[in-house]
């Protein structure tokens, strides 16, 4: 399986990886756990880190057998490496041009829009979006979801820090949904931005999202409850879990009653249940289907009711 039999200080690094469906990945290895394993490709020296799982059994016997020897040493590969985290330097500001910028972060590409002249003695909201699930796999298409926070009146009278992750994998194409690696990945990076921005508004970060991006929103409220002043599921779903989450975190849930894609039962559900709560509102739109985005954004009442929020 080894195509370069490496050694530095000892240590194997350079090798084909074979995920179990067959796609290759040539890479350094650096460091394994018992569920991950952190690769750098060869080609532009960006670092992935790859569950194990989606592994051949070749490779995930190799790690098995390999990982305590090279992990004594692997800190040294390390040294000097340029892996591609844009967010080395701790500048997130450099982004800040007016325009939405592409942007990785560990394995994770990411769109980010936040106005060249934001005032750095001020604090701003940051709204986290969440896409659908699509065939397409290029960063910057996943914007959608925040188009109307970056409009020219409706950013003069709000200005915030858009983040738009794309949930995609390291072999390509998307996949594993936002409950899986995608959504921790985005979770880390939205702490990441606080912690080095001090524009951010810790107390004011919201997440949004339509469709599968509406579950991402329920699942990482789930995960991370007290990092949200509030949030906003779009065509979305949520389990009964999410009671709790939902009791605590104020969320708006938009439907179609027509839906036929995402079936607006199981909102319908929680609505009753959360019928008395004065964190949870439900809004269904008869003779609609899945596609309601527009809708929602247009509504000027929806975009005064997020930034209200505050935790």
């Amino acid at each position: 399986m080894a195509i370069a039999a490496c050694l530095v200080q000892g240590v194997c690094s350079a090798r084909e990886w074979v995920s179990n469906d067959g796609r290759k990945l040539v890479a350094d290895f650096v460091s394994a756990t018992a569920t991950e394993v952190t690769v750098i490709r060869l080609s532009d020296r960006k670092e992935f880190t790859l569950m194990l799982r989606t592994l051949s059994e070749a490779d995930q016997k190799w790690v098995a057998e390999n990982s305590g020897a090279i992990g004594a040493g692997s800190s040294n590969l390390r040294l000097g490496m340029e892996v591609g985290n844009e967010t080395e330097d701790g500048t997130y500001s450099k982004h800040f041009t007016g325009k939405w910028v592409m942007a990785e972060y560990r394995d994770l590409p990411y769109a980010i829009y936040a106005g060249e002249k934001l005032d750095s003695s001020k604090k701003y909201p940051l709204i986290l979006g969440l896409h659908g699930k699509s065939d397409n796999n290029e960063n910057g298409k996943q914007t959608g979801i925040l188009g109307k926070f970056t409009g020219l009146h409706q950013y003069e009278k709000t200005p915030a820090i858009l983040v738009a992750p794309l949930c995609f994998q390291p072999y390509g194409g998307t996949g594993g949904g936002w409950d899986d690696r995608p959504g921790k990945l985005a979770l880390n990076l939205i702490k990441d931005i606080i912690r080095k921005t001090p524009m951010v508004d810790d107390s004011r970060v919201y997440i949004l999202g339509h469709s599968m991006g509406g579950g991402g929103t329920v699942s990482l409220l789930k995960d991370e409850p007290n990092l949200f002043a509030a949030g906003i599921v779009i065509a979305g779903w949520a389990d009964a879990s999410a009671v709790n989450i939902f009791r605590k975190v104020p969320v708006w849930a938009f439907h179609g009653a027509d839906d036929d894609v995402v079936s607006p039962d199981r909102m319908r559900a929680m609505a009753k249940k959360l019928k008395r709560s004065n964190k949870f509102i439900y809004t269904e739109y008869p003779g609609e289907g899945h596609g309601i985005t527009g809708k929602v954004f247009g509504d000027e009442k929806v975009l005064a009711w997020l930034f209200e929020q505050k935790r």
